[in-house]
């Protein structure tokens, strides 16, 4: 007996490093054929080169440990000397630098998971200071000596927030002493680092395969941000996003008082189907199909929706605590449905004052991929039918919200543009051999002919970044807020395939991964382009993406902005007298009290968004959070007592299915609250009727 276990491990031994062996050169195969794809289609592609090499190389870390706690510096001085050969990997398929990274990666994973294990049993003196500085968030410890310190004060850190959070968040902890809340402080964030680490060994063919993916990932990466490569359930995710049918399970999540918990059912759904979910069960823990179960008891919803999303396997099956104290475990499959109108989709109402105004929310430019883009089951059709809806109610101008609005179908914008004008073209693409196309509005007339407000900010991007410079060359529209995102580039999925085709669309369903890819720049119809500048507003208004600094042109490899000549066919309308509304904008922003506190609100945001060295004492980060709870809690109250100058009164058919729907007119409830204290459309209605 004791000579068969030897070859059965020996045996098993073999079989996992053939996997791996396997795993490694198939994926050497495809980041080859990412390169060749971009080489074929992409619309500026670039040499494989030493400095691609050094590219890439960079990406890849990143992607592997982008906070900088796995790898110590010691083990980036032995990867470095792969910064100018990874070109000649790439090109001639080979597997060297992707073997020695995943035995690498694997070993610091295992050693971070024994770190937080002996942490986790420790008793952390939260009255010790010590300090966590800027550099060492910022850079690789030297060794793994120091590599322990730092993930220590991380960890350390992360207890005291969340000990000053529960103090903040339920007003009968205040009385409990921090020593006493350490040990449940701990366990909750012990836990999340380690379910991070859990979630990255449970992708398909484990941290090996973690690993693969982001080399091709990274290789994708370094031709622009927006070329990506995809999984077919990656794929299908990312359309889903742009589509106005998404895979669901079917329920909301909240924090509940012990754990996340479901708040909403959606009727229809596999978890309303199933029978066996109810509104207030506690997830307890989350299974994709045979990987380990994960405890979620202690976990955030964020952190829960985000082990939900994305592709992990087929079945999910959720243990939950009920109601009755007793435990259930139930497995789900997502299916594909409508989005929800109340949170994905157009709406609109109706600003109610001395004035009415009309008001459309677009978040997105969904379409329906298994129907015709543009036709009747987009975005486009969708604001037509706002609008008919809101002329009906007599208004006096339109405000089109786009804020936060991040793109998504090109032809749904081209449509959505030629609601607002007559027929013409509404913007142009340039490919990588230097064509120009013209994107069109064929259809003669508009739907609303009034006047229009678009309100954009630092989140509006692409698609929605086009429809605003098109309607702003045509005078057509008044743009209010911020600067937009500014990507001015188009993308196709394809599969990853060299040799495909329109002959061979079969390929769409049928192959083993996918590309985005890069393959137009996008022009405004006067030439110039939003690339990395993004669409600049006639009237300034800040908001809260002031506080975010990712934009197009802090990405890496993001293309550089270029422009081409004017549309010949390009016949703008009148200009818009813009001068005394940006004059009257500038008085009453200046004077009005909501504008004024909440710039005070913005400048307090921003201020303690600053990084700076962290002294990792409770009592001092007590001190820290009262004095910003102070300053930003004044603030709050003082937009809360304002009141706007309308009502917000929605419409007739919104009316009648709020009546037969309580969760609707709960969340409009909601939502009226805030919509009333939005600056961007208070500035919007006091522009819009004197516009006319």
């Amino acid at each position: 007996m004791k000579y068969v276990i030897p070859g059965f491990l020996v045996f098993l031994q073999f079989s996992f490093l053939t996997s791996r062996a396997q795993l490694t050169k198939s994926m050497a195969e495809t980041a080859y054929t990412i390169t060749r794809m971009a080489e074929i289609y992409h619309v500026q592609p670039r040499a494989v080169d030493k400095t691609f090499s050094a590219d890439l190389y960079h990406q890849m870390i990143g992607a592997l440990d982008q906070d900088k706690i796995y790898f110590s510096a010691e083990d980036i001085r032995q990867l470095d000397n792969w910064q100018s050969a990874l070109n000649d990997q790439l090109l001639n398929k080979k597997d060297d630098f992707l073997k020695l990274i995943i035995n690498i990666y694997i070993r610091k994973i295992n050693q971070t998971d024994s770190i937080l294990d002996q942490l986790s049993k420790s008793k952390f003196d939260l009255n010790l200071t010590e300090t966590y500085s800027i550099a060492e968030d910022s850079s690789f410890s030297p060794n793994d000596a120091q590599r322990k310190i730092k993930i220590y004060k991380l960890i350390k850190r992360n207890i005291i927030e969340t000990i000053v959070d529960s103090y903040d968040e339920d007003s009968t902890k205040k009385n409990i002493s921090a020593d006493l809340l350490e040990p449940s402080a701990r366990k909750k964030v012990c836990h999340a680092f380690k379910r991070d680490i859990q979630r990255t060994r449970q992708t398909k063919d484990g941290l090996p395969g973690f690993v693969c993916n982001a080399w091709c990932e990274s290789v994708a990466s370094c031709y622009d941000p927006h070329t990506e490569f995809f999984s077919p359930g990656k794929k299908d995710e990312f359309q889903g996003e742009l589509g106005d049918k998404q895979l669901q399970f079917g329920f909301t999540l909240g924090e509940g008082k012990d754990a996340t918990e479901i708040t909403r059912l959606k009727p229809g759904s596999p978890a309303y189907k199933s029978g066996l979910i109810h509104e207030g069960d506690q997830i307890l823990a989350l299974q994709w199909d045979d990987n380990e179960e994960v405890d979620v008891s202690d976990a955030t919803t964020d952190e829960v929706n985000v082990f939900i999303s994305g592709e992990h396997g087929k079945n999910l099956t959720l243990t939950l605590k009920k109601s009755d104290g007793t435990t259930r475990k139930v497995t789900l499959q997502r299916e594909k449905a409508a989005l929800d109108d109340d949170n994905s989709k157009v709406r609109s109402f109706i600003l109610k004052g001395d004035h009415r105004v009309g008001f459309i929310s677009l978040p997105a430019f969904y379409t329906d991929w298994n129907g015709e883009e543009g036709g009747n089951n987009g975005c486009a059709d969708d604001v037509a039918k706002e609008i008919i809806k809101l002329k009906k109610e007599n208004i006096e101008g339109l405000i089109l919200d786009l804020r936060y609005n991040g793109g998504g179908s090109m032809l749904e914008a081209i449509a959505l543009a030629g609601i607002f004008i007559d027929a013409g073209p509404v913007g142009m693409t340039r490919d990588k051999e230097g064509k120009i196309y013209t994107m069109k509005d064929v259809n003669r007339g508009s739907v609303y002919d009034g006047p229009l407000i678009l309100l954009i900010n630092g989140f509006t991007a692409s698609a929605s970044e086009m429809l605003a410079g098109t309607l702003q060359d045509y005078h057509r529209a008044l743009i209010v807020g911020s600067p937009s995102f500014g990507k001015a580039t188009a993308q196709v999925v394809l599969p990853l395939d060299t040799l495909f085709d329109e002959k061979h669309m079969d390929r769409m369903k049928t192959a083993d991964n996918f590309i985005k890819i890069t393959v137009d720049r996008l022009f405004r119809v006067n030439g110039t382009s939003a690339q990395q500048i993004g669409v600049i507003p006639d009237i300034f208004l800040p908001d809260y993406t002031e506080t975010q600094t990712e934009r197009e042109k802090s990405l890496p490899f993001s293309l550089a902005n270029t422009t081409i000549g004017s549309n010949k066919y390009y016949h703008p309308y009148p200009p818009i007298s813009i001068e005394p509304l940006k004059s009257f904008s500038k008085a009453f922003t200046d004077t009005s009290r909501l504008f004024i506190s909440f710039n005070s609100y913005l400048d307090l945001l921003l201020r303690v968004q600053v990084a700076r060295d962290k002294v990792l004492s409770i009592n001092k980060m007590m001190d820290e959070r009262k004095e910003v709870n102070k300053n930003l809690v004044d603030e709050e109250r003082s937009i809360n007592k304002l009141k706007a100058p309308y009502e917000i009164e929605w419409n007739q058919f919104e009316k009648v299915r709020m009546q037969a729907d309580e969760d609707l007119r709960k969340s409009n409830a909601a939502l009226t609250l805030v919509l009333t204290r939005d600056t961007g459309i208070l500035l919007g209605y006091e522009i819009a009727y004197r516009m006319n």
